[in-house]
């Protein structure tokens, strides 16, 4: 993780990067609205978006103690911090891909395939661990990512309510990556890493609004008993 020396001190305690720990907060609030909104639905497809937003903003929230600690406590609590931001990310990211299949093939479940994504998501991180190089986990979630927005924009042309708003949030989200990449930046204080985080708590706006409209359907109110389902399979 590459490091930029803003910090200040509180109660003692030098605290890193503050901006960027406050924008990390801000997508851990964002998602912890949105967990909350979409899980009161039940539904299998509204529990794993649920989950999506919950994982990532947990993500986020140890990313921020990354940010803010740096190395003051050791390049091995540091490496623990990571592990656990980049883990916590990864199985967000199974989610993501379970929501996008499960509305591309109407709640429909296939237990060979879900036993190997979680098998090749499980040999990621160990791969990852053994390397110690997170690089590999960024590629597989950019795949899922971008598996996600073609499989919504695919739902959004059989006129499928939400996933245009879906498709949107993702498109989005690829942004904030070209913004920590180039490293677009208008101050030492709001740096590429605080746009970036603010581009992608737009995005995950985005992406809840289109849930929203999606699980509209699957809520108890508007289908059958017998149709609605909170069997996670």
């Amino acid at each position: 993780m590459q490091f930029d020396y803003t910090y200040i001190y509180l109660f003692g305690l030098k605290i890193f990067e503050p901006i960027t720990i406050l924008t990390n907060f801000i997508i851990g609030l964002v998602c912890l609205y949105s967990f909350y909104q979409i899980f009161k639905t039940k539904s299998s497809l509204a529990f794993y978006w649920s989950m999506f937003f919950l994982l990532i903003g947990i993500s986020s929230t140890i990313g921020s103690v990354g940010h803010g600690t740096h190395h003051q406590f050791g390049l091995q609590f540091f490496n623990v911090v990571l592990f656990f931001m980049n883990a916590v990310s990864l199985i967000a990211i199974y989610y993501c891909y379970k929501a996008a299949y499960s509305s591309t093939t109407n709640n429909k479940s296939n237990t060979k395939l879900n036993y190997f994504v979680i098998g090749w998501i499980s040999t990621l991180l160990l791969i990852s661990i053994w390397l110690n190089n997170f690089l590999i986990i960024k590629i597989h979630a950019g795949i899922v990512l971008t598996y996600s927005l073609i499989a919504h924009l695919v739902s959004h042309k059989k006129q499928e309510q939400g996933s245009g708003w879906i498709a949107a949030g993702i498109l989005v989200s690829f942004l904030s990556i070209v913004t920590h990449s180039i490293k677009l930046s208008m101050h030492d204080w709001f740096n590429h890493k605080d746009i970036s985080h603010i581009i992608m708590a737009i995005s995950l706006i985005v992406i809840y609004k289109g849930v929203k409209l999606k699980i509209t359907k699957y809520s108890p109110e508007n289908v059958s008993g017998s149709f609605v389902s909170t069997t996670v399979n």
